[in-house]
């Protein structure tokens, strides 16, 4: 066969044969949820009461990135969504995400919803 290769030598299995392949990035993925859970709020905290609150922003801006990039890909669309969301809403205002009052009336309800998003993926 040229061109693209089907899963499974056919276009009618190819669904099936794919999840298996995606299933160990999948359970990577989830296993991650717990640190980058606890990256989140540990890189909030500093947000709300550090020294340098625009480094801060810029560490949760990479690793929603990260997570909207592969969360997409391995089928988790919503949390890559949100994360995606989350990213360009600090990467286009860092400056102004690191006031506090802004970071509290907008930026911290979009991490939240991540959060609550990635809470979601340890029940499945």
């Amino acid at each position: 066969m040229t061109g693209l290769q089907y899963f499974g030598g056919s276009a009618g299995g190819g669904a099936n044969d794919m999840t298996a392949v995606l299933e160990p990035a999948r359970a990577m993925f989830r296993g991650l949820i717990v640190e980058r859970i606890m990256a989140f709020e540990a890189y909030r905290k500093l947000v709300q009461h550090g020294e340098n609150p625009q480094d801060e922003m810029a560490k949760i801006a990479d690793i929603a990135h990260k997570i909207s990039g592969v969360g997409a890909t391995l089928g988790f669309f919503r949390t890559g969504q949100l994360a995606g969301v989350l990213d360009r809403a600090i990467t286009e205002n860092l400056a102004k995400c690191a006031d506090p009052e802004y970071f509290r009336l907008i930026v911290d309800p979009m991490l939240e919803a991540l959060l609550i998003e990635m809470e979601s993926l340890l029940d499945d």
